[in-house]
């Protein structure tokens, strides 16, 4: 070294190998696997649940030009299964995803997906199986218990939507299975203007499971406490105008005023709904005659008194209000009428309601109890 400089030759010797090892970088970079698969989509078809599990194998080919590791699985449920290639896969050579599906308890299409992790780009790959399981008569009464005969079975029939304030919107669900051998086409018999009713899909093939949605609408519904609906749903064959089957669906709904956006003053010149007894005892029920009670309602408050309902709760009850609407210091009375025929047993032990715009009572019980005559 002269005057503090590498010599010529030295220079030179740097500079080749540091293009050396560039060059090796550069190839290194340049080398790695690919993950190429034969085909990431499996349909079993549509099989019988008792036939058992299923399986299959996807094959992956490593097209490049390093060692393709398949890292791990894991599947989108409990009921599928997958085993891989754990050693590397030379360049050029395949490895193999086997995925295995339990059927029990699964009647109806399914589609499951396995995610294969590899060291590769992309480095997750998405697998898919698909079928659909023809239930056994046990797994579809155990998942589908609500039925009106075949092939419609249901998981219930029966939709409790709890309350619901007025104005407010209500979905209920449920879902509906398909055991016969042919493609039905699911409409709706509806009389009501508050419940909308929607399935989906509308056309069922055979071992096809479908989700029926009814959307209550407590805008809509002149009926204030306690609405039962009744919707038919009505199955026909694809292309066929018979009805196979038909349906009803019960839709409970309990529709409440909303007192939550009343202010301190509003409440304080708020209605006040008093009742001239909570326990109306009617003795002597005689068969073939109507017993009738009453009940006197004043609006006790400082605004007007709306009376919603008088609700009966038991099927041998009816009333009548003779007013809607108390101002202040109104009275009204309500008919209770009690039909004997009707009473299941020898005593009758039930309660109205009374439903008004009270928001400190909006609901108050009546009980009403009465006693047939034996003679």
């Amino acid at each position: 070294m002269h005057n503090g400089q590498w010599p010529e030759h030295a220079v030179t010797l740097q500079k080749l190998m540091m293009a050396c090892l560039a060059l090796m970088m550069t190839v290194q970079a340049a080398a790695q696997s690919a993950a190429t698969w034969r085909t990431t989509t499996h349909d079993f078809g549509t099989f019988d649940e008792k036939e058992g599990k299923r399986s299959c194998s996807f094959v992956v080919t490593n097209t490049g030009d390093s060692a393709l590791l398949i890292v791990g699985v894991r599947s989108s449920c409990g009921c599928t299964v997958a085993e891989h290639t754990t050693e590397p896969i030379a360049p050029g050579s395949m490895g193999t995803v086997n995925v295995t599906f339990t059927p029990t308890g699964r009647p109806g299409p399914f589609e499951k997906d396995v995610w294969v992790h590899t060291n590769s780009t992309p480095n997750r790959n998405r697998l898919t199986i698909k079928g659909v399981v023809r239930g056994s008569k046990e797994t579809v009464s155990r998942y589908f218990p609500a039925s009106a005969g075949e092939p419609l079975h249901f998981t219930t029939l029966t939709m409790a939507a709890g309350e619901v304030k007025k104005g407010q919107l209500r979905n209920n669900l449920t879902s509906v299975y398909n055991s016969g051998g042919d493609t039905l086409v699911i409409t709706f018999d509806n009389n009501t203007s508050h419940i909308k009713a929607h399935a989906s899909p509308d056309t069922i093939a055979p071992s096809g499971v479908a989700t029926m949605t009814f959307f209550f609408d407590s805008r809509r519904t002149p009926v204030w406490g306690i609405n039962d609906d009744e919707i038919s749903i009505v199955a026909r064959r694809l292309g066929q105008a018979d009805t196979v089957a038909v349906a009803r669906a019960s839709i409970v709904t309990n529709v409440v005023e909303d007192f939550s956006g009343m202010s301190a003053e509003q409440l304080a010149a708020a209605p006040v709904c008093s009742v001239s007894t909570r326990h109306l005892l009617m003795r002597g029920l005689v068969a073939g005659t109507v017993a009738q009670g009453t009940i006197a309602i004043e609006n006790t408050g400082k605004s007007d008194l709306v009376v919603h309902r008088a609700m009966p709760l038991d099927k041998a009850v009816k009333c009548k209000c003779d007013s809607t609407l108390l101002k202040p210091g109104d009275k009204a009375t309500v008919t209770v009428m009690v039909n004997p025929d009707m009473v299941e047993g020898k005593l009758l032990n039930s309660h109205i309601e009374v439903i008004t715009n009270d928001p400190y009572n909006p609901r108050i019980a009546v009980r009403v109890v009465a006693e047939k005559d034996d003679n």
